[in-house]
């Protein structure tokens, strides 16, 4: 009987030693699964913060270019309203030749950052209708340059057509 009981004992004792051993390779197992779950977890916050972090970029990107076009467009708007005041401008100082009756010319004019006249080229066939420009484009001179430094960039040449009535 004491061998019965010894034998039972050792199997308790084997029995609760395969249960201590389940539970903590149950619990191992656990701990891994979770660690796997967390790091996949952790793996996948990080790259939608990636993407987040990537769509922002170009969010921000589209918005510059977007501003860059508007500025760019307001400028040439700027430029084109001052170039239509210069020719007006020469074109109220133009006093044509009597002899230049139905002729016509062109005038390229380059200003100055402060509107000052740097050159004239006039395109005339008649020398009189050709001094006739010219001097209206200085006389006009100096031209109010806009304030934007693009637009003022944009506006320091400019092309009239004059025809003598």
């Amino acid at each position: 009987k004491a061998q019965a009981d010894a034998a039972a004992k050792a199997k308790a004792q084997a029995d609760a030693a395969a249960k201590a051993k389940a539970q903590a390779d149950a619990a191992a197992k656990a701990k891994a699964q979770a660690d796997a779950t967390a790091k996949a977890k952790a793996q996948a916050d990080a790259a939608a913060k990636e993407r987040a972090e990537a769509e922002a970029k170009a969010s921000a990107a589209k918005k510059a270019a977007e501003e860059a076009a508007n500025k760019k467009a307001e400028a040439k708007r700027i430029a084109s309203t001052a170039k239509r005041d210069f020719e007006n401008k020469v074109k109220r100082a133009w006093n044509p030749p009597a002899s230049a009756s139905g002729q016509k010319a062109s005038a390229r004019v380059t200003l100055s950052e402060s509107g000052t006249v740097l050159s004239v080229v006039v395109n005339a066939s008649d020398p009189d209708m050709k001094a006739s420009v010219e001097a209206a484009v200085r006389a006009a001179a100096p031209y109010p340059m806009p304030s934007d430094p693009d637009a003022r960039r944009e506006a320091r040449t400019f092309t009239s057509s004059f025809t003598a009535q």
